[in-house]
């Protein structure tokens, strides 16, 4: 996150002291019974829980302009081996010129002895330590000893910053469940911050205006100092659920914008930033803009060749397919390219910013009119767009438009071709970096679908045995999806599509084409043998195979998150199934159709058999890609039937 200082020439000194957590216990103190605790009363089966979460804001005169000074507490209890991951503790700061510091660092390890008395070990200077991640910034690692099931690990730490422009963020909220948490603010009565609240459950709020004596140039003057503090209790923890967006969407929380600052003689002065403001820093910034319109002479080659081409469509391709067969994405997202476009070329790999601000740059050199285009991606969270703050996206893509559609390009995705958008950036807005003021587009894709069909042929022999051939045909989003787990790990998705899902199914041959071909499906080709359940003379089996919908994700009660797919999605099963002479078909799956109320959801199924055949068709089409939580019940009521439906067992028997 690049941040501009913000200087205002009031000669004035000001402190703010800080009070104590109410009702909590001080640092270096804990009561025993957090210690005994096995689980989270309010929220159980929890890994960890965060005991106490403490924060607190105030301004402190710097050597020319203001500080703000953040200080943070924070106490979590592990309950579970899996929680020990709450024990590795990095506090991420923006470094770059010393804008920010972190002092003041105590850290403690609670357990209890043989004995069951209280064992408390301060983590040495030497296990906290600074690791660099990048040209801006720095993390600040913690590693508290003797963690285990049943410890309690305690941190406190103050952020200096050299700022007065922003005062951070609050999440009451997070992953695991939050037993108390509190954020005071401390600030004189002349800056004026906007507050945006996340919050559904009950928020205690008090307010204190009171008088401060300060130092101006020219004598002594008293301001008001407006002084609040946020609360909140019992918050359980936000669980992944599937087919939800960010988590961070759902974390209670409270945002802050200054907009105003009161001068001397009572005016006001706007200080609020727009979106024009973030075009002009970016562009002018010499890891964002700059970047983008310097000739690459190691590029020559691959411009002179595209620049035979005629059609504009067949450069952008041209241009596209070799960036993102050359490059390797390290995994690391940016919207800044901190190595340059030279490094990147040479080096052949970097983050998401170095990449695709490496891709604008040979587009626009090739004649391509491309921009950046700034996401938060589906995993980071949703933009605030009432908020002007550059560090809620967290990478970068190339945007073209052409005519009355426009192309949104990712390099470090290597299996999405032009036509489909990022799968990481599909159902959200992206601003382009165009012009004065920029733009926001919405990246929903009406078009083109996840699409998964299958046909299945299988031939029952008197043995009860069923010795078949499937083909898959992943298409669109779909592909894409799959093909990145075929490339990556080729065992690992036989596993996951072919195997697991259907235990009773043996795998002789599984071939997979068409991962190399963006205009193709991948086809998937398998031989299986497949032994039929018997209870006498009666044979069972299922003709949903190797169809996508092996199981039903949404089997909770209850769901705290919207269902959101990202694109919409078709399935198709078609089946042929034989079964040997003497036996009949006893009892088929009944022809159903089932629509919901809105017609956003239709299943089909249809099964005729004739003589010793049976033919299956079954399609299931989603014609909304979001499903809001406040529906949940009647979508999951309707999912639980159709899955009961498409599972329903095929029953034959010998002839009398």
């Amino acid at each position: 996150m690049k941040q501009s200082l913000l200087i205002i020439c009031f000669g004035f000194f000001l402190f703010i002291t800080v009070s104590a957590q109410k009702n909590q216990p001080s640092m270096g103190r804990i009561d025993q019974a957090d210690l005994e605790m096995k689980d989270c009363s309010f929220d159980p089966g929890a890994d960890a829980v965060k005991l106490i979460e403490w924060g607190n804001v105030f301004y402190r005169r710097g050597k020319d302009f203001f500080n703000t000074v953040f200080e943070k507490r924070e106490r979590i209890k592990i309950l579970k081996e899996a929680g020990l991951s709450y024990a590795n503790v990095s506090i991420p700061y923006f470094d770059q010129n010393n804008e920010e510091q972190i002092l003041n660092i105590v850290a403690y390890t609670y357990n209890l002895d043989e004995s069951g008395k209280v064992k408390k070990t301060e983590v040495n200077k030497s296990s906290i330590y600074t690791k660099r991640i990048n040209k801006q910034y720095s993390k600040m690692i913690i590693a508290f000893p003797e963690v285990k099931p049943g410890s309690v690990i305690e941190y406190k730490y103050s952020m200096q910053r050299q700022t007065m422009g922003q005062i951070k963020d609050w999440y009451f909220q997070d992953r695991i469940p939050t037993r108390y948490s509190e954020y005071q603010i401390n600030v004189p009565a002349i800056f004026h911050f906007t507050v945006q609240p996340s919050v559904v459950d009950s928020l205690d709020v008090q307010e204190d205006v009171t008088d401060e004596n300060i130092a101006l140039n020219d004598g002594m003057y008293t301001v008001k100092l407006l002084k609040k503090n946020y609360s909140m209790y019992n918050l359980k923890g936000i669980r992944d659920e599937p087919f939800m967006g960010s988590a961070n969407d759902y974390l209670q929380r409270l945002e802050f914008q200054l907009s105003q600052v009161e001068i001397a003689d009572g005016r006001l002065q706007d200080l609020r930033k727009r979106w024009s403001d973030i075009i002009t820093e970016l562009m002018k910034d010499e890891d964002f803009g700059l970047k983008l319109d310097k000739r690459l002479p190691q590029a020559d080659s691959l411009l002179d060749a595209v620049s035979h081409q005629t059609e504009m469509m067949d450069k952008m391709r041209s241009v596209f397919q070799f960036v993102r067969k050359k490059m390797k994405w390290n995994e690391e997202e940016s919207i800044y390219s901190f190595q340059g476009a030279s490094n990147t070329w040479n080096r052949g790999t970097g983050t998401s910013g170095d990449i695709n601000l490496l891709l604008v740059n040979l587009l626009r050199t090739a004649g391509i009119n491309a921009s950046p285009i700034l996401f938060s991606t589906r995993e980071n969270g949703l933009l605030n767009e009432a908020f002007p703050f550059v560090n809620q996206f967290n990478t970068v893509m190339a945007y073209i438009s052409v005519a009355d559609k426009f192309y949104v390009l990712d390099a470090t995705d290597k299996f999405s071709g032009m036509h489909l958008y990022p799968q990481s950036v599909v159902n959200t807005k992206g601003f382009v970096i165009t012009g004065n003021d920029g733009k926001w587009i919405g990246v929903i894709d009406e078009t083109h679908k996840y699409k998964m069909m299958t046909a299945v042929q299988g031939e029952i022999d008197s043995t009860g045995t069923m010795r078949g051939n499937g083909i898959v045909n992943s298409d669109e989003y779909a592909k894409k999806q799959r093909t990145n787990k075929w490339v990556n790990d080729q065992s690992a998705f036989k596993e996951i599509y072919f195997v697991k899902p259907y235990p009773a199914v043996h795998i002789e041959n599984l071939s997979v084409s068409n991962a190399e071909n963006d205009s193709l499906p991948l086809e998937q080709k398998v031989q299986f043998t497949y032994p039929l359940n018997h209870s006498g003379d009666y044979a069972y089996f299922s003709v949903n195979l190797f169809s996508g919908l092996d199981k039903n994700p949404f089997i909770a009660d209850h769901r705290l998150a919207d269902i959101d797919y990202g694109v919409l999605q078709d399935f198709s099963l078609y089946g042929s199934f034989t079964i040997p002479e003497g036996y009949i078909f006893e009892t088929l799956p009944e022809n159903i159709s089932m629509i919901t109320p809105d017609n956003d959801i239709a299943y089909f199924q249809y099964m005729q058999a004739e003589d010793n055949l049976l033919n299956v068709k079954i399609t299931l089409n989603f014609k909304r890609n979001y499903y809001p939580a406040s529906t949940y019940a009647d979508f999951a009521a309707f999912y639980k039937k159709m899955m009961s439906k498409l599972n329903e067992q095929v029953v034959i028997k010998k002839k009398p």
